[in-house]
């Protein structure tokens, strides 16, 4: 067993969900945009109510700083992360930032994993279905839907996909064993999950 799964299996407060809504393998999808011209990709109920609970508690409590999520395949005992992200608690500009902010009524921000352009599950979207928009897809979520997708119509996934969310507090730790911010701990997870997965890790730079 790795570091980072010995890591994972004991993170307090962790969830775990599928990302998407999904019938078997094939994924749901919706019409937004204020023509509804912009097919989405749908997340599951599962993931946007550990979503916002985990939110909603952690901004209850002042030692929460945000969370750490890793996007992968497998069981949650055996998870293989494909990409690993954050979303902190403050913004650049605000004290709560606009990504986890009134997270029940703002679906295309959602902690990073929004359905708007900029945001995950929004890039995906147009990276697969190519609908109109300011900006064409980026060679980022390109890469995402190669290796998350076997069909883009309909959208069928190669396997399951989970989101494994880990809130994060002034005292949590990181794979090694040292206390840090959101920030570093994304750093280091990003870093291990490299060394680990080079072939599969989908974050570039880092990032």
């Amino acid at each position: 067993m790795t570091l980072l799964q010995i890591w994972l299996d004991g993170f307090p407060g962790a969830r775990f969900a599928p990302l998407f809504d999904t019938d078997g393998l094939l994924v749901r999808t919706h019409q937004r945009g204020r023509e509804g011209d912009r097919r989405i990709l749908t997340r599951s109920p599962e993931f946007e109510a550990a979503m916002i609970e985990l939110l909603e508690e952690g901004l209850q409590d002042d030692a929460w700083q945000g969370l750490v999520y890793l996007m992968g395949v497998g069981d949650r005992n055996a998870f293989t992360p494909l990409y690993a992200g954050k979303a902190e608690r403050r913004g650049k500009t605000h004290a709560i930032s606009k990504n986890i902010a009134n997270i029940r009524n703002l679906p295309d921000k959602f902690a990073r994993c929004g359905y708007g352009l900029d945001y995950h599950v929004g890039d995906l979207s147009h990276a697969m279905f190519g609908f109109p928009a300011y900006r064409g897809p980026t060679g980022k979520y390109r890469r995402w839907a190669e290796a998350l997708f076997i069909a883009t119509d309909p959208p069928v996934l190669r396997q399951p996909v989970h989101l494994l969310l880990l809130p994060w507090f002034k005292d949590s730790r990181g794979p090694s064993g040292l206390r840090g911010s959101v920030a570093s701990a994304g750093k280091e997870v990003i870093a291990l999950a490299s060394a680990l997965h080079p072939e599969t890790l989908l974050n570039v730079d880092g990032r």
